[in-house]
């Protein structure tokens, strides 16, 4: 309950309604255990009723009727307006989460998280948690009822609950334990599914559409398996709660009739016995479904607050003075494997340096660290001698531009991808991007111009025309930090050329940090450093080494420049 009570503060929402619609639905109950009570009363006192009661009775429960209503109206609103707020707060955390975090498998997860999860528990929340509160009045104030008529009745039935909230417990430690391993198979069901989707083409081109279909389709197996598992767990703790529930009515019934033998009960009391028996236990034994299904909703609210507590970036913060950049004892580990090892770098502005080294040495993942879509497990790194947590994320990016060979692009027009780096640009600056990018032949031969739509992921332009297109963006955002991983690696010669000679625009007095494949590449930086397992060291007299012919350094590393 401690998740439940977190998550509705976190939402931020105005929880007045629904708290409103709860004592409403209280009410209800009341009103209606006022007229058992009234009722009880002159049927002990073997009394008629006087005609002014029975129109008491019959207004209560016609007022009973309209607070129903309104209750049950404020309560669905409240409980939508919380959930509504939730899935916009759960979405800014989302953001505010290192974009590393949204890769691979960690997305297939918070997309089971934001979809299932959260519809679950937006379901259950605001139809069944109002009626599993109030529903808990009516037994308490008739055990009360029974324990001023006969207090061994009220006793027993007390034992009754006891003894089907116990049941109810055990099997919920169960349940929680198959729940946990049922998510856990949910998610790798959700992971195997975006990789099946993603690869399809590919496989499809190799004739191999069923190498990742068989094991989705077993994975998916599984995940029936679990979870018929799962609610059939749930389920006879729910019939073993209510067969006792249903076994202890007749037991408090038996033993009211032995008590009428041994003259401890009259005839009216007897009655009053059985009535208030059978209105204790029947909202008991619909308490038990819904403590079922409350349990899935408690644990998709665990599941959502863990989301919510995940790490953050701050998003504001200020300017930095100078863009130097400064890695301090870098340590990064992903997925429980060290990836960076005390890394020690200093950059000034405008400097030009290169990272070379095998692949998998740690080179994508420095400029992740640097980009800041990675938090570093330890170190500290800064930009004009302030932190991420001083300058924060709107303007550490302001600062950045980072261009990589997986280019991601709106399904729009070329337009709105240009005006992603620079919203205000007006058509003077865009077209001079076009151009200074080399895109000026593709621009002209579409038949809209710059609002010609490029299809999904741009799947209607070429790799080289991607790059560029990055390149175009990069040059509008004008960030003073130039981040380069390996763009040209999958390019042919022409479109290398075309590409690089671009990048020499874009490159023009601004600090540059890339990742190189190619000698031309090395030859143009201020300081070359090697990556190896993780660490950085730089090399001395570089430009001599990359020259020779037979240099062990960089032959493993780099390619030869294609003419």
């Amino acid at each position: 309950m401690n998740s439940l009570r977190r998550l509705i503060e976190h939402s931020g929402a105005k929880t007045q309604h629904f708290w409103f619609g709860l004592l409403g639905k209280v009410a209800t109950e009341l009103i209606g255990l006022l007229v058992w009570i009234m009722l009880f009363t002159f049927l002990l006192s073997s009394e008629s009723l006087p005609f002014t009661v029975m129109l008491l009775i019959a207004l209560s429960l016609i007022l009973a009727q309209w607070i129903v209503g309104q209750s049950t109206k404020l309560s669905f609103l409240g409980a939508y307006q919380i959930t509504h707020q939730l899935r916009h707060q759960l979405l800014t955390d989302i953001r505010l989460q290192p974009l590393a975090a949204l890769r691979g498998k960690r997305l297939g997860e918070k997309v089971k998280l934001l979809t299932s999860d959260l519809k679950q528990f937006e379901d259950i929340f605001s139809h069944l948690l109002t009626e599993f509160v109030a529903t808990w009045v009516t037994p308490i104030v008739m055990t009360i009822v029974l324990a001023l008529i006969q207090p061994w009745l009220a006793v027993t039935l007390v034992l009754i609950f006891g003894l089907a909230f116990s049941v109810l417990v055990l099997v919920e430690r169960r349940f929680s334990h198959q729940a946990d391993h049922t998510h856990h198979t949910n998610v790798q069901s959700s992971n195997l599914l975006l990789e099946y989707l993603d690869c399809l083409p590919m496989l499809r081109s190799f004739g191999q559409s069923g190498r990742l279909a068989d094991p989705l389709c077993q994975q998916i197996e599984k995940q029936k398996d679990q979870g018929l598992g799962l609610e059939w767990l749930g389920g006879s703790g729910v019939l073993l709660a209510t067969l006792i529930l249903e076994l202890g009515l007749v037991i408090n019934l038996v033993l009211a009739a032995w008590l009428v033998d041994l003259d401890w009960l009259n005839r009216s009391q007897f009655l009053v016995a059985v009535v208030v028996t059978v209105v204790s236990i029947r909202p008991l034994a619909r308490m038990t479904v819904y403590a079922a299904l409350l349990r899935y909703m408690l644990k998709a609210a665990s599941r959502l607050h863990q989301l919510s507590q995940l790490p953050q970036q701050t998003s504001q913060g200020v300017e930095p003075s100078t863009f130097d950049l400064s890695l301090k004892d870098i340590h990064l580990c992903l997925d429980g494997q060290p990836v960076l090892n005390g890394v020690n770098l200093e950059v000034a502005e405008g400097e030009h340096i290169v990272l070379v080294g095998k692949s998998g040495s740690g080179k994508s993942s420095l400029l992740d660290v640097l980009a800041v879509f990675h938090i570093p497990t330890q170190g500290c790194l800064t930009m004009g001698g302030k932190t991420l947590d001083e300058i924060g994320t709107e303007h550490w990016y302001r600062h950045i531009a980072y261009v990589t060979q997986e280019v991601q692009l709106l399904c729009g027009s070329l337009r709105d991808n240009l005006l992603l780096a620079k919203p205000e640009a007006s058509e003077q600056v865009l077209c001079e991007a076009v151009e200074a990018a080399g895109l000026s032949e593709l621009v002209a031969k579409l038949p809209h111009g710059l609002d010609s739509r490029i299809g999904e992921n741009g799947n209607q332009i070429s790799g080289g025309e991607r790059q560029r297109l990055s390149i175009a963006r990069a040059l509008l955002h004008d960030a003073p930090i130039l981040l380069l991983d390996e763009f040209t690696s999958a390019l042919d010669s022409q479109t290398q050329a075309q590409v690089l000679q671009a990048l020499e625009i874009l490159c023009q007095g601004k600090t540059v940090i890339s990742v190189a494949h190619r000698l031309e590449t090395i030859q143009q930086a201020d300081t070359v450093y090697l990556m190896e397992a993780g660490q950085l060291r730089k090399v001395e007299q570089y430009q001599q080494e990359v020259t020779t012919a037979n240099s062990q350094l960089y032959k493993p590393q780099l390619c030869k420049p294609q003419l």
